[in-house]
């Protein structure tokens, strides 16, 4: 006894139509290739190298804006001493001796070292400095250090 079978008897079809963009017998990709990766890489480091200039100069201008800041506020405690005994305070090297004489207290981290030398006797001097960004002006006419 013989049995015919149809010619598909025996194979193994898909359950389910392959998804769009498949191909039959071809396994579905995973992950990057090495070219891939290496392109990405590239281009952060691209970005990076642009990035990191601007934004150290964003902090340098934002430190600058802190320091003449505080010096703003010193000039009214300054004008104040002045007032009471007559002369500015000067040759005071550090924020302590600054606290001490006329009462400045600024708000800051620790990381800014201020002093005040004397001018020609109607001005002043005042420096600040913070991580090498140094500001320096003669008041009370608010004008640059030479």
């Amino acid at each position: 006894m013989t049995r015919n079978y149809p010619l598909w008897q025996g194979r193994q079809f898909p359950k389910t139509r392959p998804a769009a963009g498949h191909q039959l017998g071809r396994r579905a990709q995973r992950g990057f290739t090495l070219t891939e990766l290496m392109i990405s890489v590239g281009i952060i480091s691209i970005l990076g190298a642009f990035a990191l200039p601007a934004y150290r100069d964003y902090v340098a201008t934002s430190e600058r804006g802190v320091l003449i800041s505080n010096m703003a506020t010193i000039e009214v405690f300054q004008e104040d001493f002045r007032l009471r005994t007559g002369a500015y305070a000067v040759d005071l090297a550090d924020k302590a001796g600054i606290t001490a004489v006329i009462g400045w207290d600024p708000q800051d981290d620790g990381t800014i070292t201020y002093a005040i030398a004397a001018g020609d006797g109607t001005t002043y001097r005042f420096s600040a400095t913070s991580d090498g960004e140094t500001v320096c002006l003669i008041f009370p006419a608010k004008t640059p250090c030479p």
